[in-house]
C-alpha cells in the first residue's frame, strides 16, 4: 500500500488567506438603568467560606419608614444544609467597602450599547444551627425575665418602698380598674368586676410572697454570678461552672501560654493583671486557673471592644470586626461564646445591666485565680474604672474591700505611698452584700 505524501509548499507560494477578527472601532453608547426593585442581580462575597453552589436561598425584605423616606433591607437565608444555616445580607458597618456602589454591565456588539445596572453586594455567612437554637432559647429566657421585672419592682416597692411610692402603686391599680365613663354600661360592669376582685383580696393575699421570697428574687435578678448561699467554704460560693461555664472551659486553649513559659519566652498581652500571673500559674501547672485567667483576658478585651458614650448602652462591633479587635490570639469560637454569655441574641447593644454582669463575672473569676484575695488595682486599670466602681463590683459579690494592712503590703510588695491607692478584696463567710435601701426616716 503506497503512502501519499503531502506536497511541500514552494517558497514564495501564496499562503492561506486568514484574517484576524478585530472589533471595529467606534463610539460606544453607555446607558444607565435604574434598578428600583429590591430583588434582582446581586453580588455575593463569601470571605473564608466554601459552600455548595446548588443551595437555594429564600429572600426576605424588611421595610423601615423614616422621615426622609422608606428604606429596604434584604436578607437571603438557607437551611438546606443538614447542620449549617446560611445568611446573605448587606453589611453596613461603616467600612470603606460598605460605602462603594457596584454595577453590572451588559454590552451588545450589534448596537454598540453598554447598559449598566446598579446591584447590591451581600456577604454570605454561616452559623451552626445548634448555636442559633441556644441563642434563641437564651433570648426567650431574657424576655421572660424582663416581663416579670415590673411585677417584681411593684412588689418590692409595696413591701420596702416609701409611702409616696406605695401610694403611686395603689393609684395605678385603682385607675386601671376604675377607668371609664360612669354612664357607660361597660364601665358599670367593670366596676362590678372590680368590687368582686377587691372582696376576694383577703384570700389572694395568703399567697403573696414573703420578705424572704422577695429578697431572694432581688438577689437572683442582680447582674452577678448566682452565689451559693449554702456554701460552707469560700471556694464553693462562686464555682468555676457558675462563673465561666463548662462550654467555655472546654473551648479555651492555654497550651501556647504553657509552652512559652517553659521555653522562657514572654507572652504578649494587653492586660497588666493577666501578664503578672501567666508565668507563675504555668510553672505550677495550674491548668484550671490558667483557663480562668484566659477567660478574664477575653472578657477584658471584649469590654475594650465596646464603644459608645457614658451613660448609654454600649455598641458591640459586627462579628468579623469584633474578632479583629479582640486580637489574633482569641479563637473565633471563644469570642462568640463570650458574646452569647453577656449580650442578648440578635442585639448589638450592651445595656447597663449587661455591662455590670460582665464586670462582676471578671471580678468573680479573679477571686478564683488569686485564692479569694485580690488586689483590685490592676483590674481597675485594665477596665478603665474608678476606685469607687471597681470596689462596688467586688462588694456586690459579698466581698470585704479595704486598704491593705502592713502584712498585706509586704505580701503584695507595696510601699506605704502605693498602698493608699490600692484596695484588697477578700471573700469570706458570711458574705456581706450591700444593704438594700428602704424608706428614709423622717426628720425629728
Amino acid at each position: 500500500m503506497s503512502e501519499k505524501k503531502r506536497k511541500r509548499h514552494e517558497d514564495g507560494a501564496e499562503r492561506p488567506k486568514k484574517k484576524v477578527v478585530i472589533a471595529q472601532e467606534g463610539a460606544v453608547k453607555v446607558e444607565m438603568l435604574q434598578n428600583k426593585e429590591v430583588l434582582g442581580p446581586l453580588l455575593a462575597a463569601t470571605p473564608g467560606l466554601i459552600f455548595p453552589p446548588s443551595i437555594f436561598f429564600s429572600p426576605y425584605k424588611r421595610t423601615k419608614i423614616l422621615p426622609e423616606g422608606a428604606t429596604h433591607t434584604l436578607l437571603l437565608q438557607s437551611s438546606e444544609h443538614p447542620r449549617l444555616d446560611y445568611t446573605a445580607e448587606e453589611e453596613r458597618d461603616g467600612s470603606s467597602e460598605s460605602q462603594l456602589k457596584d454595577y453590572i454591565g451588559v454590552f451588545d456588539p450589534a448596537t454598540k450599547k453598554l447598559q449598566l445596572v446598579p446591584v447590591k453586594r451581600v456577604t454570605v455567612r454561616s452559623t451552626l444551627r445548634s448555636e442559633t437554637e441556644e441563642m434563641r432559647e437564651e433570648q426567650e429566657k431574657l424576655e421572660a425575665r424582663q416581663a416579670t421585672m415590673m411585677a417584681k419592682r411593684h412588689a418590692l416597692a409595696a413591701e420596702f418602698g416609701s409611702k409616696k411610692s406605695r401610694k403611686a402603686i395603689e393609684d395605678m391599680t385603682l385607675n386601671a380598674i376604675r377607668s371609664g365613663n360612669p354612664t357607660d354600661p361597660a364601665s358599670t360592669r367593670n366596676e362590678g368586676v372590680a368590687e368582686n376582685i377587691l372582696n376576694n383580696m383577703t384570700t389572694a393575699t395568703g399567697t403573696m410572697p414573703t420578705k424572704e421570697d422577695l429578697a431572694a428574687a432581688v438577689d437572683k435578678s442582680k447582674p452577678r454570678p448566682t452565689p451559693n448561699m449554702a456554701a460552707e467554704y469560700p471556694t464553693d460560693v462562686y464555682p468555676i461552672e457558675t462563673v465561666v461555664g463548662s462550654e467555655l472551659m472546654t473551648m479555651i486553649e492555654i497550651k501556647y501560654w504553657v509552652d512559652a513559659s517553659e521555653a522562657g519566652q514572654g507572652v504578649s498581652v494587653t492586660s497588666k493583671y493577666v501578664a503578672k500571673r501567666i508565668t507563675r500559674l504555668s510553672r505550677n501547672k495550674q491548668i484550671q486557673k490558667l483557663k480562668v485567667l484566659q477567660f478574664i483576658y477575653l472578657c477584658i478585651n471584649f469590654a475594650a471592644a465596646l464603644s459608645g458614650p457614658t451613660g448609654r448602652p454600649k455598641k458591640i462591633p459586627p462579628k468579623g470586626k469584633l474578632e479583629d479587635m479582640m486580637g489574633d490570639d482569641a479563637p473565633a469560637g471563644c469570642v462568640m461564646a463570650i458574646r452569647r454569655k453577656f449580650a442578648a441574641e440578635g442585639s448589638f447593644e450592651m445595656p447597663r445591666w449587661n455591662i455590670d454582669n460582665l464586670m462582676t463575672h471578671i471580678a468573680a473569676a479573679s477571686l478564683i485565680v488569686d485564692d479569694f484575695e485580690v488586689d483590685v488595682n490592676d483590674l481597675r486599670d485594665d477596665l478603665k474604672l474608678e476606685n469607687k466602681e471597681i470596689k462596688a463590683y467586688f462588694q456586690e459579690l459579698g466581698c470585704r474591700v479595704n486598704n491593705p494592712t502592713a502584712t498585706e503590703q509586704a505580701k503584695w510588695k507595696l510601699t506605704k505611698a502605693e498602698a493608699v491607692n490600692h484596695n484588697i478584696a477578700k471573700l469570706k463567710l458570711p458574705l456581706q452584700f450591700p444593704k438594700v435601701g428602704g424608706p428614709r426616716k423622717g426628720r425629728r
